[in-house]
């Protein structure tokens, strides 16, 4: 189980430069640097190899280490649960470039068990297809304050012997046009955020690919 030092650990590789590439840290560096002994600092670093966060390298008697993308995740996380306490109030602001799809949203938005749900419980019936923004480095994990937050539940179903997965859905605003966050419950970790809307926002706002534009995210 992940524990409070074991993040302070993540942390000082991550200040060191380990986000990014291997860096230069023994077991005694480590302790200095956390208050606790080499040994104690030893027993750390093995715990985070042995949970997949970090990886090291031995190389010319160098001990070289650097955060796995596991270990990534978890200190975005805990950046997540920093931004919750200290900057988002009620609405969240996220930064995203227009990127075409591969036309799977309008797809799913024609399904029965879709549609039938957004009526219900969104109280209006979407554009079928989605408008897609690739989200600012800087504003990545604002997805995980977002997947934390209560949300409108849009529930799985089977249709022709397939399985469609549920979702979660914020309400947003796009240049004043009132809109939805949808985001799959069973996607991989992604900076795409897709959109659906009474209209077709591409249409209505003369929206491009590559165009930057600001969403409020209501929490």
């Amino acid at each position: 189980m992940l524990k409070p030092h074991h993040i302070a650990a993540l942390k000082h590789i991550a200040l060191l430069g380990g986000l990014h590439e291997s860096v230069i840290l023994t077991s005694k560096q480590l302790g200095i640097a956390l208050g606790v002994s080499q040994q104690t600092a030893s027993q750390r670093l093995l715990d985070l190899i042995n949970d997949g966060l970090i990886s090291r390298d031995i190389i010319s008697r160098r001990e070289y280490v650097k955060l796995t993308p596991k270990g990534m995740e978890v200190l975005r996380r805990e950046h997540a649960d920093y931004k919750r306490l200290f900057e988002v109030g009620k609405k969240l602001l996220l930064k995203g470039t227009i990127v075409s799809g591969l036309g799977e949203g309008a797809f799913y938005m024609r399904q029965k068990g879709y549609k039938e749900q957004f009526k219900k419980k969104l109280l209006y019936d979407p554009y079928e297809g989605t408008l897609n923004l690739r989200l600012s480095s800087s504003d990545i994990s604002k997805l995980d304050i977002m997947r934390q937050s209560d949300g409108i539940d849009i529930d799985p179903f089977e249709s022709d012997g397939r399985t469609y997965g549920g979702a979660k859905c914020l309400p947003a605003k796009i240049a004043n046009i009132d809109c939805t966050i949808i985001m799959p419950k069973r996607s991989h970790h992604s900076d795409i955020v897709e959109v659906i809307s009474k209209q077709n926002l591409r249409g209505k706002l003369g929206l491009k690919d590559r165009d930057i534009v600001e969403l409020s995210v209501f929490l």
